[in-house]
């Protein structure tokens, strides 16, 4: 025959154990919630990064294309010091590229457009600009850029890249 003693299996948790278990609750859920707010700091750094590449590809993609076709009208600055680059395109005639308010703008014909949206803040847009006179030296076009998203993530990206230009005129005459 067995014996079960019906007070001790009626018992519940003792004050102790309840201590001892809702601490371990709250430190697993300290543990879980600081990692959830890493992983979402981690996302919202790297769709600022995403937006700080996309940016400066798209605009220095179209300087690019228009600054590789053109003849450079700024004068050569090996100090880097130009803020603003002329060129004259062989088919939209004068461009000028310019940063204003941390945006990037393009003038052709007198109108003035932004290149790069507000997602993004250019913080520095220089240019050197090197054999735009009459040495016989191939034209080339340096930018240099510091970019920084808007939302106020401390992330800046700096990038520098180089053209060279070659005036189609002649060619497009032939």
């Amino acid at each position: 025959m067995l014996f079960v003693d019906l007070d001790y299996a009626q018992r519940g948790f003792g004050i102790v154990e309840l201590i001892v278990a809702t601490f371990v609750f709250s430190i697993m859920s300290v543990i879980v919630a600081t990692n959830f707010v890493d992983v979402l700091d981690l996302q919202r750094r790297g769709f600022a990064a995403q937006a700080i590449q996309e940016e400066i590809l798209f605009a220095t993609e179209m300087m690019t294309r228009e600054i590789r076709v053109s003849q450079i009208q700024s004068p050569d600055d090996l100090g880097c010091n130009l803020t603003t680059l002329s060129i004259g395109h062989p088919i939209n005639g004068p461009i000028v590229y310019s940063v204003s308010g941390g945006i990037i703008n393009k003038t052709v014909g007198g109108n003035t457009f932004s290149i790069t949206s507000s997602k993004v803040n250019f913080s520095r847009l220089n240019f050197c600009v090197r054999g735009s006179g009459v040495d016989d030296e191939q034209p080339r076009v340096t930018i240099i850029a510091s970019v920084r998203p808007t939302g106020g993530e401390d992330l800046q990206f700096d990038i520098q890249t180089s053209i060279s230009s070659r005036d189609l005129r002649e060619e497009l005459l032939n």
